[in-house]
This record gives C-alpha cells, sequence and structure tokens, in this order.
C-alpha cells in the first residue's frame, strides 16, 4: 500500500492512495497535465486512476476536474451539494458524478467512508480509506477539529492532516483583516498549534502523519514541524507535504 501527496497547499491539492490493483485520487486541484505527470513519475497512467474523491468545491481542491472527467470519464464522488456548486458543473459527464453514500462503500481493494468537517463550503468532508494492511484518513481545511473530526482521526494508521497557519505569522502578516477572521474562524483553517493538540488528545496515535496545505505566507515546513513536535513530545512521525515535490509514504 502506498500513499502519495501529489501537492498540498493554497495552490492545488491532490493525493494519491494505490492499493494492489486500485488506485484512486483525493482531490485534484492542480492541472490535469501535472497530474498525469506525477502519476507517470509513479509509474501509474491515468487509466489507472478508479475513483476521484473530492472534499468540497474550492479550486485549489478541483481544479483539474473539468479535464480529467471530459476527456477520461474517470468516476467522481461527492456530495450532493458540492457538485451544484462547482461553477462549471454542466461540463462534467452527468454519468461520471456519484453521490457519496452515507456509509462505508468499496471502491476496488479499498474500503471508503467520508465524514463532516467545519469549513466554509457547501457541504465538506473529510475522507477514511480503508485497505487490508492500514487506516488511512485525509482531514484538511478544518476551521477546527469538531467530535466528529477526533472520532474519524483515531485508529488511523496514516494521517494526512491540516497544519495550515502560525498563528503569529498570520496575524502580524500581510494579509487584509477579513482574510485573516476568516482563516482563523470555526469554518476556516488548522493551525499548527490546533494540529498539534489535535494530534496529542487522539486515544490511539497514527504510526505517520502528513501534515499538509500549509500557506506558504503563514507558516513554513519547520515552523509546523517544531510546534508540532513541541506539543506532541515526538511521539508521532511527521511528514511535511509540499506544494510542488510528490511525498509518497509505503505501509506494508
Amino acid at each position: 500500500m502506498q500513499i502519495s501527496v501529489l501537492a498540498s497547499g493554497s495552490k492545488g491539492n491532490c493525493s494519491l492512495i494505490q492499493a494492489d490493483d486500485t488506485a484512486i485520487l483525493i482531490d485534484v486541484g492542480i492541472s490535469a497535465r501535472r497530474i498525469k505527470q506525477k502519476l507517470s513519475e509513479l509509474s501509474l497512467d491515468i487509466a489507472d486512476i478508479s475513483c476521484i474523491l473530492i472534499t468540497h468545491e474550492h479550486i485549489d481542491h478541483i481544479r483539474g476536474l473539468k479535464t480529467l472527467s471530459k476527456n477520461y470519464h474517470i468516476p467522481i464522488y461527492s456530495k450532493l451539494d458540492t457538485f451544484k456548486s462547482i461553477s462549471f458543473i454542466k461540463d462534467i459527464p452527468p454519468e461520471c458524478c456519484h453521490i457519496l453514500p452515507n456509509n462505508e462503500f468499496t471502491v476496488g481493494n479499498l474500503n471508503i467512508n467520508n465524514f463532516s468537517i467545519s469549513h466554509d463550503a457547501a457541504d465538506p468532508v473529510g475522507y477514511k480509506v480503508k485497505t487490508k494492511n492500514a487506516n488511512i484518513t485525509l482531514a484538511t481545511d478544518l476551521g477546527f477539529a469538531t467530535d466528529t473530526v477526533k472520532k474519524a482521526l483515531d485508529n488511523s494508521d496514516i494521517l494526512i492532516l491540516e497544519a495550515n497557519h502560525d498563528i503569529n505569522l498570520l496575524q502580524n502578516g500581510s494579509y487584509p483583516w477579513n482574510l485573516k477572521k476568516r482563516i482563523l474562524g470555526t469554518r476556516g483553517h488548522l493551525s499548527n498549534t490546533d494540529a498539534g493538540f489535535t494530534l496529542k488528545n487522539l486515544n490511539h496515535k497514527p504510526q505517520e502523519v502528513i501534515l499538509a496545505h500549509l500557506s506558504e505566507q503563514n507558516n513554513t515546513p519547520q515552523t509546523a514541524l517544531n510546534t508540532i513536535e513541541a506539543i506532541t513530545q515526538k511521539q508521532i512521525n511527521l511528514h511535511v507535504a509540499s506544494p510542488d515535490k510528490t511525498l509518497t509514504l509505503n505501509f506494508n
């Protein structure tokens, strides 16, 4: 089993999960061309992708969706209100669109569940993906970690968790106040500190955590690592996803 974060950040988000002959993408917030290139570097073709899971309709999570759906007819799973909120939904072939079920469903060798998150989108979700070897959870674009989110994060082997900003860097940075207020709000983005305490308070901590969706203006990889390592007392293996470089973890 392999998980690869192809891109992560405000300019685009895309993750890949592979288990045996099943490969899925979670979000496609970079161009279809870049996705194909990154898949090729992992010895995969776009035809190998079984489905695309969408967390929400913001452009940094769906930028490549129109081209991928029109050219390759890959099945897309998302919430109904998310589909309705996609500005170019009329350009996506209707047969590609599948409403997320409320219960677990199967794609190839993967069992998939979704859970609600707090973010300023129509009906945003995170995902739990189970393979025969591991439980993988993705939770980014969180205003805060609700009880639903905390329950979903528990018992994860690999966790992709948002560590968007350092609060001091954001507050003293160049963003306009309205944007700062949005990011800091309960439907905004998770800070390094909140990510750290969320991890610390989990009953069953993950073996590997990928810190994701870091702000290029209000955070740095080292700042995120330092903050979260201090809170968790280095009890968890931490990795930082990049806006452009692919990060891959293998789990046997």
